[in-house]
């Protein structure tokens, strides 16, 4: 528990604060996570739709927040896009549940707050632009930047910290039914757009930006029975060059397998590749479901 709890806490009090694990934040965690009953360290693991805590009128149910998260909540999923609302309600909603989370719980500890936003944040009267294929087709990562400094600024005002993009899948599979999503069939470009996404929704300081998730590793797109050459020069490089350049700070292993092995239990691309190969100490979190 320890190996999966102490990292997940460190890269939350980054996203949350802002800071970079610097020592004293570690030392912060460590401190916090040693006062955690086991609860509160799976409870930390886990998510739920923010809508679930909030009546038919809007307000906090406190009696539901006792009910399911007496111990805290590690994330809340798509806080925006359940229903359209608009962005002043979802941050007076937003800061409802960090607040009843600080004040009544064991230890505090505020959720994040994660969202999809490859296109923009999916609610009211927030800009939505073109998905990534048609991103791809600009070969333009300057304007790619842009778009994502603006959708970071607006989604971090509605207490939004986690963003689950950009999505790098390599797709070389015109079956693909989530292609759209993707910057396309080559890995160099999908790394150039990526990285300029990154860049633009973390703004190089987490106090004003959004954490970025790299998804889906690893080969989602039709590499997961590629050639270990292929794999590691093309299909890998949009992930890693967002971590090494960029210091994206989430992982998203996918749904399928690689070489016959479920990514979110294969220790090769997992710990081989991603931890040890790459240096990424951020946040592995699973897709929904997997």
């Amino acid at each position: 528990m320890k190996n999966l709890g102490v990292p997940a806490l460190s890269c939350m009090a980054a996203l949350i604060t802002g800071c970079n694990t610097a020592p004293n934040v570690e030392q912060q965690v460590d401190e916090l996570y040693n006062k955690m009953s086991n609860e509160e360290r799976i409870a930390q693991l886990r998510s739920m739709y923010m809508d679930e805590l909030f009546d038919e009128q809007g307000k906090l149910d406190t009696a539901k927040c006792k009910e399911l998260i007496p111990y805290g909540i590690g994330h809340f999923s798509q806080f925006a896009m359940q229903k359209p609302r608009d962005p002043n309600e979802l941050r007076d909603r937003a800061a409802a549940v960090q607040d009843w989370l600080i004040h009544n719980t064991p230890n505090g500890i505020p959720a994040l707050l994660h969202e999809e936003v490859l296109s923009g944040v999916n609610t009211l009267g927030a800009t939505i632009y073109p998905q990534q294929i048609g991103q791809a087709g600009s070969f333009n990562p300057q304007l790619a930047e842009l778009k994502t400094l603006q959708t970071s600024t607006l989604m971090r005002k509605m207490g939004g910290v986690l963003a689950l993009s950009p999505m790098v899948d390599v797709c070389r599979t015109p079956s693909f039914n989530r292609l759209e999503e993707s910057y396309g069939e080559d890995g160099y470009l999908s790394a150039v757009m990526g990285t300029a996404f990154v860049r633009g929704l973390q703004q190089g300081d987490l106090k004003k930006g959004v954490g970025a998730c790299s998804k889906h590793y690893l080969g989602y797109g039709g590499g997961g029975d590629a050639e270990e050459k292929e794999l590691m020069e093309e299909i890998l490089l949009p992930h890693e060059t967002m971590i090494r350049l960029t210091g994206s700070k989430a992982v998203m292993p996918g749904y399928h397998a690689v070489h016959d092995i479920k990514c979110v239990a294969n220790s090769e691309i997992l710990i081989d590749i991603l931890r040890n190969y790459i240096g990424f100490d951020g946040m592995v979190v699973s897709d929904y479901t997997a």
